[in-house]
């Protein structure tokens, strides 16, 4: 399964290393992740509060499970991806440009990423939950419909 993958989801691994509930399916299952190159700015910020060996342990394990993408591939997303980001947060226009470049969800915990991008149906953004369910063979509708009943849709 191929994913845009949210900085938050890489924040918990960072956080909690491999205790934490994505890392945990990104190691049970075969997912290739994707991630935008300005989502590493928001790292470099956090990076000076957060500095410990651990911290520092946490982020390269993080960081070796992705693929970091440049800007230059999904630039001509990024127009469409600021009109539909800026209903809800224009921080994440490099993370549905990549997946709308790409063609793919966005993993994300985000609650209000999730419920615009199941109201407009223009990108599709799923939780670490519907992420397993898809990996554990839900079909695509029935991860849709689970996600429209746990953010109340």
């Amino acid at each position: 399964m191929h994913l845009v993958v949210d900085s938050n989801i890489l924040f918990s691994i960072i956080i909690s290393g491999e205790k934490s509930k994505a890392f945990k399916v990104i190691k049970k299952y075969s997912v290739d992740l994707f991630f935008p190159e300005e989502g590493l700015l928001e790292f470099k910020e956090h990076k000076n509060k957060l500095k410990t060996k651990e911290f520092e342990f946490r982020m390269f394990l993080a960081f070796s499970l992705i693929h970091i993408i440049p800007q230059e591939f999904y630039l001509d997303k990024i127009r469409e991806a600021y009109e539909i980001a800026r209903n809800f947060d224009e921080d994440d226009t490099p993370f549905i440009a990549l997946a709308l470049k790409l063609n793919i969800p966005v993993w994300t915990n985000d609650k209000d990423f999730i419920i615009y991008g199941l109201r407009s149906g223009k990108f599709l953004a799923l939780d670490t939950d519907a992420v397993e369910e898809l990996l554990k063979s839900k079909s695509l509708d029935e991860v849709k419909e689970n996600l429209r009943k746990r953010y109340q849709i």
